[in-house]
């Protein structure tokens, strides 16, 4: 325990941690019970091949038995917790060694040595759950005994700690996630004589993507729809920063003036995490339709016309973050009676396949209703491919 670590914290670490602590902390996993996943599996494949052994797995222990989250060889993904040897790596912060269990007085009468799998030698270390108790442990076997050298403990603890990050950035995730949904700004009342729809479906948690609606001193409506390069934590990290330093901005510059400005703003954050962010404004007058935009690389911007014809807003610049210095032109555009406006990330894209799918996609939507009908129907990825990138969709749509 450090000096400034209060003596209350230190008990519910470790092995020494409560059970109720550890139980709370295998649930902030959200790994009991889920299916077997890619990222944790190559691992286990990794030290069979590795170690030579015959078995391996990454074990999560509740509370009457031992979940096996990833495993291969002769080993069954349940068994009793009171028969698993990875119950008994949990009361310490080392690596169990059992070099010969028939000779180990702890094990030789285990149901899993005596019978199925047969197991003779075992070694494991414990994995250390988001909030500091042993949930688990990362583990492998055989069926004859063996030595295990300190050579060979490192590279089964190096691999733990590669397991544990995997296993622990899935609530860093979640949190961040549960953060970012809370900042989402309230979708505010549109204009009188408009109708107004969002949708918002990060791909993995936390998103890269983000928004911002809301009225000028002027009374003009705004809109900002952004992208920033990536998924996970770093971009839901830049997003954050980039929807902030819109948020700072004073909403009755032009549209133009206002990305020069979050560009010098966020040159430095995007520098320092290698990334860049697409990005749409615009300013509309609710009482004439009159429009204006800049455009930061996203080129997805579309004119419902209330026809059905569809009219693509070209990008006025590159992403914020990608070109130093850069500017970015303005442009007009008009909302008549009928018409709308379209402004997603390139998830929707992904979604629908192509510009052409999308297009289609686009005019089908307008016979749901309302903007926040018809976004949603756009947005609906039932009966779609499975889409690994953020979603999100802005619909203004003037009655």
């Amino acid at each position: 325990m450090t000096s400034t670590e209060h003596p209350s914290h230190s008990r519910l670490r470790g092995p020494d941690a409560p059970e109720w602590a550890r139980l709370e902390d295998l649930a902030r996993t959200r790994l009991l019970d889920t299916p077997s996943e890619e990222r944790f599996d190559r691992i286990t494949r990794l030290a069979q091949s590795l170690f030579g052994v015959s078995g391996a797995s990454v074990s999560l222990i509740a509370e009457n038995r031992q979940y096996l989250k990833s495993f291969v060889g002769p080993l069954s993904r349940e068994s009793d917790r009171k028969d698993a040897f990875c119950a008994e790596t949990l009361k310490s912060s080392e690596t169990l060694i059992v070099e010969n269990a028939r000779a180990d007085d702890r094990f030789r009468h285990n149901p899993l040595v005596t019978g199925d799998p047969h197991i003779q030698f075992y070694a494991g270390h414990p994995l250390t759950g988001p909030g500091g108790t042993h949930v688990g442990t990362f583990c492998i076997i055989d069926q004859a005994p063996r030595s295990f050298s300190a050579e060979q403990q490192e590279i089964l603890e190096d691999l733990t700690q590669i397991i544990q990050r995997e296993m622990n950035l899935s609530w860093d995730i979640d949190q961040g996630a549960r953060t970012q949904r809370a900042l989402l700004p309230v979708t505010p009342p549109a204009p009188a004589g408009y109708s107004l729809g969002v949708c918002f479906y990060p791909a993995f948690g936390l998103s890269g993507d983000f928004y911002d609606l809301g009225t000028t001193g002027t009374g003009h409506f705004r809109m900002t729809v952004g992208d920033a390069m990536g998924k996970g934590v770093g971009p839901g990290l830049v997003a954050g920063a980039a929807r902030s330093a819109f948020a700072d901005t004073g909403w009755d510059a032009e549209p133009s003036a206002i990305l020069r400005d979050v560009s010098d703003r966020l040159e430095g954050t995007l520098a320092r995490a290698g990334s860049f962010a697409s990005v749409f404004h615009a300013v509309v007058d609710p009482d004439t339709g009159a429009g204006r935009y800049a455009d930061a690389g996203q080129g997805l911007t579309h004119i419902l016309r209330a026809d059905g014809t569809v009219e693509r807003l070209s990008p006025t610049g590159p992403p914020l973050g990608l070109v130093a210095g850069a500017a970015w032109e303005q442009r007009p555009f008009t909302l008549f009676p009928g018409d709308a406006i379209l402004v997603p990330t390139d998830g929707l894209l992904d979604l629908h396949g192509d510009l052409a799918r999308l297009a289609a996609a686009m005019t089908d939507c307008r016979t749901k209703g309302d903007a926040d009908a018809a976004v949603r129907a756009l947005c609906d990825r039932r009966g779609k491919s499975v889409v690994l990138d953020d979603i999100t969709a802005v619909l203004f749509q003037r009655a």
